[in-house]
């Protein structure tokens, strides 16, 4: 009885350390818009005109959230930036009103937008759509070769399926 729980234990231990998907600590830079995002391990720098740092507010199955929190009350916006834990993925920036008080809850959303992940998925199924052969998005994002070009254009077109038959 006594091996059976062990094996069970390891087991149970061994999923527990697989649920987590890996973090990157290289720095991984998303494009919004004209404002350029750059992940470097646990810190977020901004720069959009001038340089900023958003602070990492909470972690959930979304990804990281970094917050720009207002400095004061008056302040009339705060940004959020959800970076998923796959540094392929892209990100999302969302714009709050935060006039009507600090507290996240009293926050009004303005704007939602996707921040493309540069090397990642929709990178490299942009490229392709373009016309670039797979040898090329593979040396564009500097991949192995055209098997992992393939890899990503193919997750990306599978994520997109996904979105279009949820959005029906």
């Amino acid at each position: 009885m006594t091996k059976r729980l062990l094996i069970l234990a390891i087991i149970l231990g061994a999923s527990a350390c697989a649920s987590r998907a890996p973090r990157s600590t290289l720095p991984v830079r998303y494009t919004c818009g004209d404002t350029a995002v750059v992940r470097t391990g646990s810190k977020l720098a901004v720069d959009a005109g001038e340089v900023g740092v958003a602070s990492l507010g909470w972690q959930d199955d979304h990804g990281d959230h970094f917050v720009t929190w207002p400095r004061v009350p008056t302040d009339g916006e705060a940004v959020e930036y959800v970076i998923p834990s796959d540094h392929r993925m892209d990100a999302i920036e969302k714009l709050y009103d935060a006039t009507h008080g600090y507290s996240s809850s009293d926050w009004r959303l303005v704007r939602k937008r996707v921040c493309r992940a540069e090397g990642g998925y929709s990178d490299a199924l942009t490229r392709w759509m373009g016309g670039a052969t797979l040898d090329q998005v593979a040396k564009d994002l500097a991949l192995r070769d055209r098997d992992d070009a393939r890899r990503l254009v193919r997750k990306a077109l599978v994520s997109l399926q996904k979105q279009y038959l949820r959005d029906r």
